[in-house]
């Protein structure tokens, strides 16, 4: 008789546990969907604000797209002050919703008529109109290099030293790609370990790494994560040496593609350089970290909301007359 009686006890732990499973995975739904909602409800107020307008309606189409409709009595005309709107309406949906790098696009559309704007987030992120500006420090004795380390695509670091060319009026030196070393894997996490990269870039260019004035940037595509964060942190975009003379940036998670999005190389490539940027900041110009979110030298980076969200510059401010 005990032998029956054990199974039926294991036939009810098991309908308990699945039942539990279950009650976790509808509530686990539930509350998603709560979350979603409130932060529906910051991009709705913003959204307000912004159009003077009461009551415009904010949706998360399929989870990627967020969608803004006004009201009839709030659609712009169609003139370029409308579409200037409309895109002003769609930069601060994008900016206040707080699970922003999960968006594929942003609709702004109006009830009743036809016109539907729709933008990329890229296209929401990059400043324009010389609102901000750069704000050049002074130049110093340090040189610069750029290198790809492991995995790195081969235009990247030519096209990285050439756009601070331009907007910093730099030289810098691109060097030949270090090689994957098999030593810098941790097999463990299948990541790079930062420090070993950069223990790589030093044993690859020792005269350089002995140059009090050298600073060297490398770049790699490899998944990275830092063995000084290992308890804390994931992964990491960035490493900067404890002499400030190096550091390396990692893209693997920068890109939307590896978020499961839609690939998206001008995304991608704005917030590999904005990374280097703040590199450059620190380890070049000896700037120190910001609490402004919106400079490039951003101190609390948690991931690819916050890239988004900040310039390349390292001091952003209203641009005037003299700094254009």
């Amino acid at each position: 008789m005990r032998a029956p009686h054990r199974r039926s006890t294991v036939h009810t732990h098991v309908a308990v546990t699945i039942a539990a499973a279950l009650q976790l995975a509808a509530c686990g739904k539930a509350i998603q969907f709560l979350v979603t909602t409130r932060e529906l409800q910051i991009v709705q107020r913003q959204v307000d604000a912004v159009a003077g307008t009461t009551g415009a309606s904010v949706t998360l189409r399929d989870r990627r797209v967020l969608t803004i409709t006004l009201g009839n009595d709030d659609r712009p005309k169609p003139t370029a002050a409308g579409e200037q709107l409309l895109r002003r309406v769609a930069v601060a949906a994008y900016l206040a919703f707080p699970s922003r790098s999960q968006v594929e696009a942003v609709v702004v559309e109006n009830a009743g008529r036809t016109e539907t704007q729709q933008f990329r987030p890229i296209q929401l992120i990059q400043p324009g109109e010389l609102t901000e500006h750069w704000a050049k420090p002074f130049r110093n004795p340090n040189y610069l290099y750029f290198v790809g380390v492991g995995g790195v695509r081969s235009d990247l670091v030519p096209e990285l030293a050439s756009h601070f060319q331009q907007t910093l009026g730099l030289d810098i030196e691109a060097l030949p790609a270090v090689p994957f070393d098999p030593i810098t894997v941790d097999q463990n996490r299948s990541q790079v370990v930062a420090e070993e990269l950069i223990a790589a870039i030093r044993r690859r260019y020792p005269a350089l790494a002995r140059d009090p004035h050298a600073r060297i940037i490398g770049v790699t595509g490899d998944d990275m994560f830092l063995r000084s964060m290992a308890g804390s942190w994931s992964f990491g975009f960035s490493w900067r040496s404890d002499d400030d003379r190096m550091a390396v940036v990692s893209y693997a998670r920068m890109d939307p593609a590896a978020l499961g999005l839609s690939p998206d190389p001008d995304m991608l490539r704005s917030r590999v350089t904005k990374m280097v940027a703040k590199d450059i900041g620190v380890l070049y110009y000896g700037l120190p970290l910001s609490n402004n979110p919106r400079s490039v030298l951003y101190a609390n980076i948690g991931g690819t909301d916050e890239l988004d969200l900040m310039t390349e510059y390292f001091d952003p401010r209203p641009a005037t007359s003299s700094s254009r």
